[in-house]
C-alpha cells in the first residue's frame, strides 16, 4: 500500500512539474498557439526512458524523459533529437517538437516528440513487405551532414559488441557461468568468420538498430519506426538481423512465443531485395553470417538485465519497469538460447 501511494505522489509530482514546463513554452513550439489544457494520459516506460502521453490541448504527444543512456553517448536525447528532425518529411519516424538536454527543470534530458496512434507490428506474414519497404526507405536515405556514429567494419565491430556484452556480463555480481561458457564458445566458433567474409559488408545506410516489433507503430498513414535512441551508419544487414533474430522477436512477444517462420523470413529478404535493388542470395548470406552474433548481443543484454535488478543495480527511476519486464528479460536471457545458436553453426 505504501509502494502504491508513493507511486500516486509521484506521478502527481510530475504531471504538475509537466504542466508548469509545456506551459513556459513558447507558443508554437509543440503545433498549438497556446497551452490551454494539459493532461498526463499515461506513462510507458521503457529500458532506458520514461515515456509521458500528454494530452496538450487535445494533441497527444510523447514527453520522452532519458534516465539511462543505452548507446553510451553523453548527449544521448540530443543524438536521438537530431535523427527524429533529419527523418522528418519521410513518412518513417514521429515528428520531434522540442529538446532540452539542460536538466535546469529536470534531472534528466527531455524529448517532446509526436505520439503515433496504432497497434504495434504482430509479425503476421501480410505484415512483412511493408517492415520491408519501411527499411528500404530508411536505408536509402542518404546521411547528408548527420553526425552519426558509424560503424566503418560492419561485422568485426559486431562481433566486438558480443565480446564486451560479454566482458560486461561476466563482471557482475551473479552472472550465470553456464551462459559465460557457452557465450564464449560461440564467440570462439565465430571470430574464423569475421576475417573470411566482413569483406561482404560496408556502412552504406543510415540503420536504425533496434528493429523489434515494439518499435514499429502500424498508423493510420502507414508503418512508422519508433525510439530513435542509437541509430547509424552500418550495413542493412543489421537491421535485418535485428529483425529476423529469435531473441529479439521473443523479448518483444506477450502473449504468446511467435516468430517469425522460414517462410515468412525468406519472402521478407526477398522483398527486401527486389525493393532495394540487391543481389537476394549475397542478401540473404549476409543476414545468415551477421545474424548470430546479433542474437547473442540481445541474449546478453536480458541476462545482464536480470543481473542488475538481483544485484540491485538498476536506475532507481527504472526499478518498476525492469521489474515489470523480468519474465521477458528471463525469456532471452537464457542459456538454452546460447546453446540453440551454437547447435545451428
Amino acid at each position: 500500500m505504501n509502494d502504491e501511494r508513493e507511486r500516486g505522489e509521484h506521478l502527481l509530482d510530475i504531471s504538475r512539474k509537466i504542466d508548469r514546463y509545456l506551459r513556459g513554452l513558447p507558443p508554437g513550439i509543440l503545433g498549438v498557439q497556446s497551452v490551454e489544457s494539459v493532461e498526463i494520459l499515461k506513462m510507458t516506460p521503457g529500458a532506458y526512458n520514461l515515456n509521458y502521453h500528454v494530452g496538450i490541448n487535445g494533441k497527444k504527444v510523447i514527453f520522452r524523459v532519458n534516465v539511462d543512456q543505452q548507446s553510451g553517448l553523453p548527449h544521448q536525447i540530443e543524438y536521438e533529437f537530431k535523427a527524429l528532425k533529419f527523418l522528418e518529411g519521410h513518412c518513417i519516424a514521429p515528428k520531434a517538437y522540442h529538446l532540452d538536454n539542460s536538466r535546469e527543470r529536470f534531472d534528466f534530458g527531455i524529448l517532446i516528440e509526436e505520439c503515433l496512434e496504432g497497434p504495434y507490428l504482430g509479425l503476421e506474414s501480410e505484415e512483412m513487405p511493408e517492415v520491408a519497404d519501411l527499411l528500404v526507405r530508411l536505408h536509402s536515405l542518404p546521411p547528408g551532414d548527420l553526425p552519426l556514429m558509424v560503424w566503418g567494419d560492419p561485422l568485426g565491430d559486431t562481433f566486438e559488441q558480443a565480446r564486451r556484452d560479454l566482458v560486461e556480463y561476466e563482471a557482475k555480481e551473479t552472472p550465470e557461468k553456464e551462459i559465460v561458457r557457452l557465450a564464449g564458445e560461440l564467440l570462439t566458433r565465430s571470430k574464423p568468420r569475421i576475417e573470411k567474409y566482413r569483406h561482404l559488408y560496408r556502412p552504406d545506410g543510415v540503420n536504425h538498430t533496434d528493429v523489434v516489433r515494439d518499435n514499429i507503430v502500424k498508423t493510420a498513414e502507414g508503418m512508422r519506426l519508433i525510439d530513435w535512441e542509437k541509430p547509424r551508419l552500418d550495413d542493412c544487414t543489421y537491421d535485418l538481423a535485428c529483425f529476423l533474430c529469435e531473441p529479439a522477436q521473443l523479448w518483444c512477444t506477450h502473449l504468446s512465443y511467435r516468430v517469425t517462420s522460414q517462410e515468412d523470413r525468406e519472402s521478407f529478404l526477398e522483398t527486401y531485395a527486389r525493393l532495394s535493388g540487391r543481389d537476394p542470395d549475397r542478401l540473404s548470406e549476409g543476414v545468415r553470417i551477421r545474424e548470430p552474433l546479433l542474437a547473442l548481443h540481445w541474449i546478453l543484454w536480458g541476462a545482464t538485465k536480470l543481473c542488475d535488478l538481483r544485484d540491485r543495480r538498476t536506475s532507481p527511476e527504472l526499478v518498476k519497469a525492469h521489474e515489470e519486464k523480468r519474465v521477458r528479460y528471463a525469456r532471452i536471457g537464457n542459456p538454452e538460447n546460447v546453446q540453440k545458436l551454437l547447435d545451428s553453426f
